[in-house]
């Protein structure tokens, strides 16, 4: 029977802590070029809340969003809760490089909220949701082929996002609909 030496002890625990802390943290500086292999939930990924539509799909998931200088990335939420992350589910990422994106829409609605009305009555009527959607249109990974996946935020995070993509693409948003 071989027994391990304690500079191996030492290291081997050095790597669980960093995956733990990577997989609860990934934007933590000690995380730098780690690739988490542990579940990340959305809760603890960057980025703006939203709602995010794919291209092909029929219901929208919980997601992220979010810019830097030359990618949008989005986090979604992927299969069922894990123990591991306290019931909550495991997140994938979906990287767009802004130099891939073709053009953009924008829409700002205000929807009466139905649980205030439910909670406060006819003074829930005056309680409204504001809503943004971003519609984003960008190549896919074939010749040719284009992609889009559409977003509902909040519309103070919706006209942030609004305001970054034109700022690093340098495109103009389509509005199409704006409610006041």
């Amino acid at each position: 029977m071989q027994f391990a030496t304690l500079s191996e002890v030492v290291q081997a625990k050095e790597v669980d802590d960093l995956q733990s802390i990577c997989s609860k943290f990934p934007s933590n500086s000690e995380c730098g070029g780690y690739k988490a292999t542990s579940p990340i939930s959305l809760d603890t990924r960057s980025g703006e809340k939203a709602k995010c539509l794919f291209t092909g799909e029929e219901k929208g998931k919980r997601c992220k969003v979010d810019l830097s200088d030359d990618q949008v990335k989005l986090y979604f939420e992927i299969g069922e809760g894990l123990d591991v992350l306290g019931g909550e589910k495991n997140t994938q990422e979906v990287v767009i490089p802004m130099k891939t994106i073709k053009s953009f829409s924008y829409s700002e609605k205000s929807k009466t909220d139905v649980g205030a009305v439910l909670a406060l009555g006819v003074w829930g009527l005056f309680a409204k949701q504001k809503k943004s959607t971003i519609a984003i249109r960008y190549e896919g990974e074939a010749e040719g082929s284009q992609k889009q996946v559409v977003f509902v935020s909040g519309r103070k995070n919706g006209r942030k996002i609004r305001q970054k993509l034109e700022l690093q693409t340098g495109l103009v948003a389509d509005i199409l609909d704006i409610d006041r």
